[in-house]
């Protein structure tokens, strides 16, 4: 990663894109069934807005993301992961009616991480509807070169302590994926994510595990009017996932009792 390369990409940022979608229902609750979440009591899943406005048709990279040089520059680094996100829920989407979304890259930081050069990228995201804001989002989309490979946690015995424990297997991950048009391999190829990506396993998504996290604040608190996460670890499909809400926050360990995420809510 040169300066130059640096300077080529930032020119991605700024450009803010915008798309008009009729929101359509049954796609939100597809995405409910991915998170077990029974739509009829509880209303609109927890982070829903995750299978509207979903990528268009177009070519995609090895890694089964879309092909960069599109919305996202054509950065060398090898990895792209969702890191984090922060949002701001302002008002209930409403399905079966029109609505925006502006999507924009706001900035590209190089960083020196564990494994070599990062590229941090921060994605703003605002879903308007009948001439309100929404919805606001902001990604942090790390790229990152190869790393060595990463071994299976291995169970700690007794587990985490949790208000909550779920366990992913790879019909949820696929589930998942369907539901918010994520094409990344690393969820649903095996071979690619131990053969390529180094994974011990199917990689569980950030934004599920989130939805999830989330979905244990409002099920006790009602709607969320702001949410942030942080994933710190990667999760694998068939461990399982202690959530638990304290105090101090939300907070997501490993079956190695590694905490993997960060959260509040509010």
């Amino acid at each position: 990663m040169t300066p130059d390369d640096l300077a080529h990409w930032q020119a991605w940022c700024g450009k803010p894109e915008w798309r008009e979608e009729l929101l359509h229902g049954p796609d939100v609750l597809r995405l409910a069934e991915a998170l077990g979440w029974d739509a009829d009591a509880l209303g609109w899943p927890p982070l829903g807005h995750l299978a509207l406005f979903l990528p268009p048709p177009g070519p995609r990279g090895p890694d089964g993301h879309p092909a960069r040089g599109g919305f996202f520059p054509p950065v060398s680094l090898p990895r792209r992961m969702f890191a984090a996100a922060q949002y701001r829920f302002h008002r209930p989407l409403i399905a079966g009616m029109p609505a925006m979304q502006m999507r924009v890259i706001d900035r590209l930081v190089p960083k020196q991480g564990q494994t070599g050069p990062l590229l941090l990228g921060q994605v703003r995201v605002e879903i308007w509807q009948e001439g309100d804001k929404a919805l606001e989002e902001v990604q942090t989309i790390v790229w990152r070169d190869d790393g060595p490979p990463i071994p299976l946690p291995v169970p700690a015995s007794p587990p985490p302590a949790a208000d909550a424990v779920f366990t992913p297997d790879p019909v949820q991950l696929f589930l998942f994926s369907a539901a918010t048009a994520n094409g990344h391999r690393i969820h649903y190829d095996a071979p690619y994510a131990s053969g390529v990506e180094r994974y011990p396993g199917l990689v569980v998504h950030g934004p599920l595990v989130a939805a999830q996290l989330l979905g244990l604040w409002e099920r006790r608190h009602g709607p969320a009017r702001q949410f942030s996460f942080r994933a710190q670890a990667p999760l694998f499909a068939g461990q399982p996932i202690a959530l638990a809400a304290g105090d101090d926050g939300l907070q997501v360990r490993r079956c190695d009792g590694t905490v993997a995420m960060v959260a509040t809510a509010g």
